[in-house]
C-alpha cells in the first residue's frame, strides 16, 4: 500500500471512530444511560482529538 494511501486510510479510520462514538453517545443519551454516556463522551473527545492530530500531520483529504 502506498504511503499516501495509508495516510488517507488512517485519517478515514479516525474520522469513522469520531462519527461512531458520537452516534453511540446519542443512543446512550436516549436510553438515559448517564454513566455510560459520560464514558462515551470521553471516548468521543479522544477520537475527535486523534482525528484532528492525524489531519494536521497528514493534511486534509484530497478533493
Amino acid at each position: 500500500m502506498a504511503k499516501k494511501s495509508l495516510e488517507q486510510t488512517t485519517a478515514n479510520m479516525a474520522k469513522f471512530l469520531q462519527d461512531q462514538s458520537l452516534s453511540l453517545l446519542e443512543k446512550l443519551d436516549i436510553l438515559d444511560q448517564d454513566e455510560l454516556a459520560d464514558e462515551c463522551q470521553e471516548l468521543h473527545e479522544l477520537a475527535e482529538a486523534l482525528h484532528q492530530k492525524i489531519r494536521k500531520k497528514y493534511g486534509p483529504p484530497p478533493d
